[in-house]
């Protein structure tokens, strides 16, 4: 039980898109403008379509007569229409997406030219009782899978390597194919039906990922002197990858010379003992295969002060926001 007149401890979180791009990044780290936000390492080619708008270098062009494309609840809605960024790319390339597939036929995403001419790599409905992981060149070679993954968000993933194709749904590998598909492809998703339920797409990304990049907070403020006790962190990082946290602390809003030099946190939860009105954190991202990038989606960090405080929101938005490039 905590002594009477005991200060309780603050907490302030950044988790959504606009928390994070109240910070700043280096070419080599990326804030993801999605539903939830995330700072990951800066891919090659990025599309997102949480907003209402498409990414510069994003298409999407009617399947059938009829068809759109629609911004809703945070989602592209593809209703008999397909979209397309415009670069093509060889392999090696790790393609990732974030999806609703519904239990209808006709229904892609993945990586190809057209989805009509071969080669093309994807997921597909098919005949929509199952979500299938297809490829076709020569020949085409299908892969089923559980018709769990309908109606509801998943995070896809393709590794298009020189000599096999890797299909995962949500971190866990579900076939490995081993089909060369030499050739160029771009990334793709398409409905080719009109009506009832649409494909929704959140995201899509392609690698290659920067080798390293570092993501600098908004500065925290306590709102008079505070005890800053400690950060907890929520990230992906998955074996070929790296991530970790640093401190700083000042008496000045401005950081400069008195503030305190970047100290690294240990691991979630180590205490700090800092002594300060002001923090701010920086994460340090890498990884060793640049098909593969860690991903930081939530930071806690914890303080008392005596006297009422408050967390300030940050003015300065900064980040971009890729297109096809």
């Amino acid at each position: 039980m905590p002594q009477s007149g005991a200060v309780p401890s603050v907490e302030v979180v950044d988790s959504s898109p606009d928390d994070f791009f109240a910070g700043q990044t280096d070419a080599g780290a990326y804030v993801a403008r999605t539903i939830a936000g995330e700072v990951i390492l800066t891919p090659k080619l990025a599309g997102e379509f949480a907003g209402d708008s498409l990414p510069e270098g994003w298409t999407v062009t009617p399947w059938v007569e009829g068809g759109t494309g629609t911004f809703r609840d945070g989602m592209l809605s593809l209703d008999g229409a397909s979209l397309r960024c415009e670069p093509l790319f060889l392999s090696p390339r790790a393609l990732e997406f974030s999806a609703v597939f519904a239990a209808r036929p006709d229904q892609h995403a993945g990586l190809g030219v057209n989805f009509v001419d071969v080669p093309w790599v994807k997921f597909s409905t098919k005949w929509g009782r199952r979500l299938y992981g297809r490829t076709h060149l020569l020949t085409i070679e299908d892969k089923q899978f559980s018709a769990d993954l309908f109606d509801a968000p998943h995070r896809f993933r393709i590794d298009w390597n020189i000599l096999d194709i890797i299909f995962s749904v949500d971190a866990t590998r579900l076939a490995h194919l081993m089909v060369p598909m030499p050739g160029y492809m771009r990334a793709l998703a398409a409905n080719e039906r009109l009506g009832k339920q649409p494909l929704r797409i959140e995201w899509m990304r392609l690698s290659p990922y920067a080798p390293q990049g570092r993501f600098t907070s908004r500065v925290l403020d306590a709102g008079t002197v505070a005890e800053w006790h400690d950060a907890v962190w929520e990230a992906d990082v998955p074996e070929p990858t790296s991530l970790s946290l640093e401190v700083r602390t000042g008496d000045s809003l401005r950081p400069g010379r008195s503030w305190s030099p970047w100290r690294p946190l240990a691991q979630p939860g180590a205490p700090m003992s800092a002594r300060s009105r002001y923090l701010q954190y920086r994460a340090l991202l890498a990884t060793a295969d640049p098909s593969w990038t860690p991903a930081l989606r939530e930071v806690r960090v914890r303080y008392s002060a005596a006297g009422a405080g408050g967390v300030s929101s940050s003015s300065l938005v900064s980040g971009r926001a890729l297109g096809c490039q």
